[in-house]
């Protein structure tokens, strides 16, 4: 996909659009509805540990000691004042963890009314819909304003080592149970300000965070751009050092706090050094995967063991060289299949918003996703010459681009794969992340409340993807006419899955969830939408209209870590460890071979060195780089069983540090370049089939010498 082509959003009309990297035809879209109704309200009185609250009636601070206090005003109790220059910074703040007696971590994530942003026309994101979360996520960032704060001695982006030093500046404690971790990180200020002053710090976490944990966090010995200390907020300078004048709304949060600073002390960090610390908690496995593997189950038992019905639509026979048929020439494949598949819906209408309905979830009263009929998305299913003869061909199902079609399976490198090495390809859309999903898109980005009709959409999109896999595999497939009267046969005992891009990325959850499938490959892949998206040229676009629709830029930062709430549902973010490190009870381990490429403009490999140095189950192969070590990172050598990240260079330098995409250079993106390589192919396959990582590249820089430009 190139810069111009793959999303063009335009202010006023807000139009989105969206490239099909390989070319295919687009038969009839899905008409279905997409998913997500903000309700109205919030949760602004919480109190407790953590909590807020604060009663306006009170005496005053400072009245039960005899203390004559300054009248102040009343704090805003949707706000966080400890970081006081966006409303619910710090980020992720523990003053949303609503105390739940009811939920697996023991809070409910309950934002104020006016906690996030607002938009132009003065409507902030609904909180309602992220009541569904019980913490934050497990790849949260941790987002603060320090007015001209200097970065230049901080851990950055490639040199992150020193982020679990004694004498760090920015101490990060994950503990779980009775365990406890220093969290290594990177910091890196907000590209997209300019003014200091507002300019947002991320402290981005180097591994992926566990589930149901809490996190202790302090700042220490931090100086502005002149080398005055970072002075702490009034309002944190009062719990730090308990002052009797602290309003209501800061006094009540005195336990939660005095916990913190405990811990701190314990750790050797003393109190009087901070400038700011807090804690909060990750969301449960419950929150984050229970939606889904609900889906999951209640979806393949709807369809049964053959799966459901495929209603064939076009038959597209090819020939394997010119004559007289008067077929089109395709050198690989015989046969395409087009058609529809029935599929148990989950959503329901929501809207109109903004000449949209969308849709979100259809929840039963046990609060869980209940069905609601039935829908019929797309397939495409492309079959090679060489199972005309009765060979058995086994199965590859393919995951297409950013807001795609599945007819990207027509690429020519998987019509390639299928007749070299005996596989039937096919595919599907994303159903939430897809062509005919722009339209609401564009309503989303107007009003983030209407994020649930593309996270609870994507729910849907990984059932369709689970269900055709059943249709494919279960006996739906082999019984059509169109293929028991050519002779075909299928081993079914060779069933893999392949995406690029978008289809790398969910690629990781989707094959965490399937019950069957063990080996996937991930075609320049990432997680972790909230970091991906600063760092790509497709979203460019789309934070120029955020820019005019929500104001500051700290509020962006916001948003993106508010929406990324509700996108951890799907998001391979959540996903990464329960392939093979702690596989989702019933699921044998699955093992992903997965192949970023150095400076790719569209989804940034750096999110992939967090996998690697998450301690769940991904080796990082030898001669990833030859410039640069990932810290803390030790190189597996050729040849490996299991899960790895095969780097590829095409000649593109890292980019600079930062949350920007890489800019360009006279190689390219080399975002599809991988694909279309013999060696990356011949890698990919011998995976597939033994589950071996085999060096292809000659002991060196991948790729080989004679495939380099």
């Amino acid at each position: 996909m190139r810069r111009t082509r793959v999303l063009c959003l335009a202010l006023g009309a807000v139009a989105l659009c969206a490239c099909d990297d390989d070319g295919g035809g687009d038969p009839a879209p899905d008409a279905t509805g997409m998913g997500g109704a903000p309700g109205a309200g919030g949760a602004p009185g919480m109190g407790g540990a953590p909590g807020m609250g604060g009663d306006p009636a009170d005496a005053g601070p400072g009245a039960d000691m005899g203390v004559e206090c300054p009248d102040e005003g009343r704090l805003d109790p949707d706000c966080d004042p400890i970081n006081p220059y966006a409303c619910s910074m710090p980020w992720p703040s523990n003053l949303y963890l609503a105390p739940d007696a009811d939920r697996a971590t023991g809070y409910t994530l309950a934002f104020g009314a006016t906690s996030l942003p607002a938009n132009v026309e003065d409507v902030h994101v609904d909180p309602t819909a992220w009541r569904r979360m019980d913490g934050y996520g497990p790849g949260e960032a941790l987002l603060v304003i320090l007015p001209n704060v200097d970065v230049s001695t901080l851990p950055g982006q490639y040199d992150l080592a020193d982020s679990v030093a004694d004498d760090a500046a920015i101490v990060w404690y994950e503990v779980k149970g009775d365990t406890m971790r220093r969290v290594p990180y990177w910091v890196e200020l907000d590209a997209y300000e300019d003014d200091p002053a507002i300019q947002t710090l991320f402290v981005r976490p180097a591994v992926l965070l566990q589930e149901d944990a809490h996190h202790y966090v302090a700042f220490r010995g931090l100086t502005d751009t002149t080398g005055a200390a970072i002075e702490p907020s009034h309002a944190f300078r009062q719990l730090r050092d308990d002052d009797p004048c602290a309003q209501p709304a800061v006094a009540d949060r005195r336990a939660t706090f005095e916990g913190v600073f405990s811990f701190f002390e314990a750790q050797g960090v003393e109190r009087g050094t901070l400038q700011l610390a807090w804690d909060f908690h990750t969301a449960s496995g419950d929150a984050l995967h229970g939606w889904m593997l609900h889906l999951r189950d209640a979806a393949l038992a709807a369809v049964g063991d053959a799966g459901p019905e495929l209603t064939v639509l076009q038959v597209t026979e090819f020939a394997p060289a010119p004559d007289d048929s008067g077929r089109e020439v395709n050198e690989h494949i015989a046969l395409e299949l087009y058609g529809t598949f029935r599929s148990p819906y989950y959503l329901k209408p929501d809207g109109p918003f903004r000449d949209r309905t969308g849709s979100v979830m259809n929840l039963g009263d046990d609060g869980m996703p209940a069905q609601n009929g039935w829908h019929d998305p797309e397939f495409w299913i492309r079959v090679p010459h060489t199972a005309l003869d009765g060979t058995p061909h086994g199965l590859v199902q393919y995951g297409h681009g950013l807001l795609g079609k599945g007819s990207q399976v027509r690429g020519s490198f998987n019509s390639k794969i299928a007749a070299d090495h005996q596989f039937i390809f096919f595919a599907s859309d994303w159903t939430g992340m897809a062509e005919p999903d722009e339209p609401n898109i564009q309503a989303i980005i107007t009003e983030m409340s209407y994020f649930p009709w593309l996270a609870d959409r994507m729910h849907q999109g990984m059932v369709d993807f689970l269900v055709l896999a059943q249709a494919m595999r279960g006996g739906a497939f082999a019984a059509l006419d169109e293929v028991t009267s050519r002779g075909i046969t299928l081993d079914t005992d060779r069933f893999y899955y392949s995406g690029i891009s978008q289809g790398g990325i969910y690629g990781a959850t989707y094959l965490a969830l399937s019950p069957v499938l063990t080996r996937g490959h991930l075609g320049v892949p990432g997680q972790n939408y909230s970091t991906l998206l600063h760092r790509s040229v497709d979203f460019e676009p789309f934070f120029a209209v955020v820019e005019q629709l929500y104001g500051p830029r700290y509020d962006e930062a916001l948003i993106l870590s508010t929406i990324q709430q509700l996108w951890n549902q799907t998001d391979p973010v959540s996903y990464y460890r329960h392939l093979s490190a702690e596989p989702f009870p019933g699921n044998p381990a699955k093992h992903a071979i997965a192949a970023p490429a150095r400076g790719d403009y569209q989804v940034a490999p750096v999110t992939m060195e967090i996998v690697a140095r998450s301690d769940v189950g991904f080796a990082l192969m030898e001669n990833y780089d030859d410039e640069r070590a990932v810290d803390l990172v030790e190189p597996t050598a050729y040849p490996h069983e299991g899960s790895a990240i095969v780097n590829w260079h095409f000649g593109n330098p890292w980019p600079p540090a930062g949350n920007r995409p890489p800019p360009e250079d006279p190689n390219g993106d080399p975002h599809g370049k991988p694909r279309r390589l013999d060696s990356h192919n011949t890698q990919m396959v011998h995976f597939f089939e033994t589950g071996e990582v085999i060096d292809v590249c000659e002991g060196g820089l991948c790729p080989p010498p004679s495939e380099r430009p």
